[in-house]
């Protein structure tokens, strides 16, 4: 808990898009771009200890969205979920914070954890064919 505290204080700060320039209203989105940045690295991370553990290309695809799962999942019970509730709620935001939601934390980050995972593994899948033969 300490540490979690002195992150909040003293760590990098998020990228909060507001719709307005009225600071009280909840953000419109809350990016983290120092998270952004180290996802390439973890992509590439999983691409390649998957490709030494002689995975497939389908797992080592899988290997590198992995971290994205937890909230894609979320988000694919939660939209339906939404959909039908936003009529019964009194603030008809549900939809558009679901949508900024989904792209900031699913596909900004599927995107980061591709553009690190993917050339590994071609790298990997081109070096070890010639080995096979």
């Amino acid at each position: 808990m300490g540490l979690l505290m002195l992150i909040q204080f003293l760590g990098p700060r998020p990228m909060v898009l507001h719709q307005t320039s009225w600071t009280m209203i909840a953000p419109f989105a809350v990016i983290y771009v120092p998270w952004l940045l180290s996802l390439p690295f973890i992509g590439a991370m999983g691409a390649y200890l998957s490709s030494r553990a002689g995975a497939s290309q389908r797992l080592v695809l899988l290997s590198i969205l992995f971290p994205v799962l937890p909230y894609l999942t979320f988000f694919l019970i939660g939209f339906p979920i939404a959909l039908i509730v936003e009529e019964h709620v009194t603030h008809n935001i549900m939809f558009e914070a679901f949508l900024a939601g989904l792209v900031a934390w699913v596909l900004l980050p599927a995107a980061a954890l591709l553009a690190g995972g993917l050339p590994t593994q071609l790298c990997f899948s081109r070096r070890l064919a010639p080995c096979a033969q």
